[in-house]
């Protein structure tokens, strides 16, 4: 099975480290593990699309990330990515990131495009 990803959108930093240290609590090793803190998303400008995909989705999202979660951006959420390679660490990861109130989970797998990673479901 290839790696997939599962992502926790939170309402603060805080509650998105507490995520954190629940999932390394419950075995989860902290190379596997990213948080990202993400700013107000408003028009992008045409010019910045590729900087954008490149240093801020890259190389965890991509594909349908702004489709799937840019809505609920607003201003100090943080995104939280756990990677799995079975489907136990997939459930693992969701039960503990729904424990903390996530504004959004979601489980992202790789698309045809080696660089890019398509949201599979939103839970």
């Amino acid at each position: 099975m290839a790696a997939r990803h599962v992502i926790g959108l939170f309402e603060s930093k805080g509650i998105a480290e507490d995520a954190c240290n629940r999932l390394k609590t419950e075995g989860v090793p902290a190379s596997e593990i990213g948080l990202k803190v993400l700013s107000k998303i408003g028009p992008i400008p045409s010019t910045m699309e590729p900087e954008l995909d490149a240093e801020f989705l890259n190389p965890v999202i991509l594909g349908n990330f702004r489709d799937s979660f840019a809505q609920y951006i607003r201003n100090g959420e943080t995104m939280v990515c756990v990677q799995a390679l079975t489907e136990e660490q997939v459930e693992l990861a969701v039960d503990t990131l729904k424990q903390y109130a996530p504004l959004q989970v979601g489980v992202a797998s790789p698309s045809g495009d080696p660089n890019a990673m398509t949201i599979d479901r939103r839970l």
